[in-house]
């Protein structure tokens, strides 16, 4: 027998009030965690400067290359005044777990340039490339944090100093210490392949190219 609308529209409400919870109960779960290992959260700032290009490209399931234009490279000053220029690395964006993704400001992307900037630096120090002795782990955490303070400020992200301060208590946490003092694994230290920075436009699918040097609002 088929069911009618007016069976199947309670169903749908019921699922979207289900979903509505667990989203609330994680959102919860992950600010408690947060605030017992940072005791308060970190408060949104002034910001830095992001200026340059921010050019990603798609090398396969899950696997991402940053490659910084050879003219106008992603460039990020902090609001004491060092520039952070990324270098060719691979990356996987925000390391948000899954479950977390569909709360607003929790997307791996959401907040790409923060995420490209504080994927360096932990590439950076973990292989020992030049400067990689001038960022310390606090350093790299609060740096992210000016990143996203920077995209709200510009208009380029909805203002969601919750999670901002979620995202900077996150990548403090003793798990995120170890991460930062282990040796490279994986695709760390592992250039990608530098061909197409020779020209403007990268050889494999762009997934996203943004001209920090023309800002614009995205909302």
């Amino acid at each position: 027998m088929t069911e009618g609308p007016s069976t199947r529209a309670p169903e749908r409400a019921h699922q979207s009030d289900l979903a509505r919870f667990l989203l609330r109960s994680v959102a919860v779960s992950l600010s408690a965690a947060a605030l017992a290992a940072c005791a308060t959260l970190a408060q949104p700032g002034p910001g830095g400067r992001l200026k340059g290009k921010l050019i990603v490209e798609w090398k396969g399931e899950n696997r991402f290359a940053y490659l910084p234009d050879p003219k106008d490279p992603l460039t990020f000053v902090t609001t004491d005044n060092r520039a952070i220029i990324p270098q060719p690395m691979y990356t996987d964006g925000g390391s948000i777990p899954p479950i977390l993704q569909p709360i607003p400001g929790f997307s791996p992307w959401g907040y790409g340039p923060a995420y490209i900037v504080h994927d360096w630096l932990f590439e950076q120090h973990r292989c020992g490339y030049p400067g990689a002795d001038q960022i310390s782990f606090d350093d790299s955490a609060r740096i992210l944090g000016e990143v996203i303070d920077t995209l709200m400020r510009e208009g380029m992200v909805p203002q969601n100093p919750e999670a901002r301060g979620l995202i900077e208590a996150g990548v403090r946490t003793p798990f995120a210490r170890r991460l930062w003092d282990a040796p490279p694994s994986g695709t760390n230290c592992q250039t990608p392949a530098v061909a197409s920075l020779r020209r403007a436009t990268p050889e494999g699918p762009t997934v996203v190219q943004i001209d920090f040097s023309r800002p614009r609002r995205f909302r």
